[in-house]
C-alpha cells in the first residue's frame, strides 16, 4: 500500500532548573511522491522537527543556566489517503 501522506510530532522538555521546564512541540505533516518511500520521508521530517524546536528554545536557554536533564518523545504517524491534510 502506497502512502500519500505522513506526519510527525516532536515534542521536547528543557529543564530550567529550580523546579521550571519548557516543552516545546511542533507537527509536520508531508505528501509522499510516488518515487519516495514514507520511512525517508519520516525521518527527513524528524530532523526538521528537531532543528526547529532546538533554534525555537535557543533564546530561553541562554538566559538560564541550562542542564543537559534533557527528555523527549517523538511519535510519527501515516495519514491515510482518505484523510487528506492539505
Amino acid at each position: 500500500m502506497q502512502h500519500t501522506s505522513v506526519g510527525i510530532t516532536y515534542t521536547q522538555k528543557f529543564n530550567l532548573g529550580n523546579y521550571e521546564s519548557l516543552e516545546l512541540g511542533i507537527s509536520l505533516y508531508a505528501k509522499v511522491d510516488a518515487d519516495e518511500e514514507a520511512e525517508s520521508v519520516t525521518e527527513l521530517l524528524l530532523k526538521q522537527a528537531e532543528a526547529i524546536v532546538k533554534a525555537q528554545a535557543a533564546p530561553v536557554l541562554k538566559g538560564v543556566n541550562y542542564q543537559a536533564q534533557v527528555k523527549h518523545k517523538e511519535s510519527w504517524a501515516v495519514v491515510s489517503d482518505d484523510e487528506d491534510k492539505f
